[in-house]
């Protein structure tokens, strides 16, 4: 018969194990054993925080029922078996602080209901299929610190469920991709540390569930809108230090209306203005919903009493929360 063996069942019967949940910090050691690509009932297989090394075999290709897949914190390299292409079940990925250094593979592009890929902390290199952005059921993508490049996904739409796509510290370029302001989930976009170029797409000033904005390091260029607009009223963190060339005024009036903001780096760029008291003010968590933690500024261009201060790009002792 088929399906899982039974957790009281006489533990002989291995073509139904269905579950390898190892969890996290046993010391294990070695290579994955590509024997257990024979066990085909596997639904969910956990390994993190050890010392697997090696690659992922293709054999784990086989397990056509898996949805899980947990691997984080080991010693593995390579890249990630061709052989899960067009896996129907497979959701939750996480291959983050590893040592893959493979090229990135389009096969994560082809898992129709994958809800969660974590590989941060490698060394992937290669593109990013644009295909990615066409898993509808997608939540989060988080794949800082690696090495990949070319443009960003712009095949997003309002149908895209993601909420977290994180991508710093590559080096993609282009422009931000302006089909992203179509997906209204979104909570959370990091992008720092890349090549990127261009203006911030006017279609994300619609983004009224965006909290979290990291677009520094990079070389964009422009103005912030000049009206109220929804994503001002949601964000809670928005750093865009390091963009040289964003100019013009600091619409301090549009972040006076939530007491939710956490974090302003605004620092080496061409933005004017002045941080008013209702800002400086959040340090006092017992006056906002969240404490302020970061504001820091070009206070030869931006005017503050409470800002950690930088000029010509240089932070200047004593200043700062």
């Amino acid at each position: 018969k088929g399906g899982c063996i039974g957790r009281s069942d006489f533990v002989g019967d291995f073509d139904k194990v269905c579950r390898i949940g190892m969890g996290r910090l046993n010391n294990l050691y070695g290579e994955i054993p590509s024997e257990l690509g024979e066990l085909t009932e596997m639904r969910w297989f956990d390994i993190q925080d050890d010392w697997l090394i090696g690659t992922i075999p293709d054999t784990l290709g086989q397990w056509t029922k898996l949805h899980t897949m947990l691997l984080g914190g080991n010693e593995l390299n390579g890249g990630f078996p061709s052989t899960f292409e067009n896996n129907e079940m497979l959701g939750t990925i996480f291959i983050d602080r590893n040592r893959f250094n493979g090229t990135f593979s389009d096969v994560f592009a082809t898992l129709k209901n994958l809800v969660w890929l974590d590989a941060e902390n490698n060394t992937f290199v290669g593109t990013l299929s644009d295909d990615i952005s066409k898993l509808r059921g997608l939540r989060q993508l988080n794949l800082n610190s690696n090495r990949l490049t070319g443009n960003l996904p712009d095949s997003w739409d309002e149908t895209n469920l993601i909420e977290d796509f994180e991508v710093e510290n590559n080096d993609f370029r282009g422009p931000l991709p302006a089909s992203l302001g179509k997906a209204k989930w979104l909570k959370d976009f990091r992008a720092s540390g890349n090549q990127l170029t261009g203006e911030i797409p006017t279609e994300y000033y619609a983004l009224a569930n965006l909290e979290e904005l990291y677009l520094d390091d990079n070389f964009l260029v422009g103005e912030l809108p000049q009206t109220q607009e929804p994503f001002y009223s949601g964000l809670q963190e928005f750093s865009i230090h390091g963009n040289t060339d964003i100019r013009g005024n600091f619409p301090v009036q549009y972040f006076e209306g939530t007491y939710r903001i956490k974090v302003l780096s605004l620092y080496n760029t061409d933005l004017r203005g002045a941080i008013s008291a209702n800002i400086c003010d959040r340090r006092d968590s017992s006056l906002a919903w969240s404490q302020l933690e970061v504001l820091a500024v070009d206070c030869d261009k931006i005017t503050c009493n409470c800002c950690t201060c930088y000029i010509d790009g240089q932070l200047q002792a004593g200043t700062g929360i």
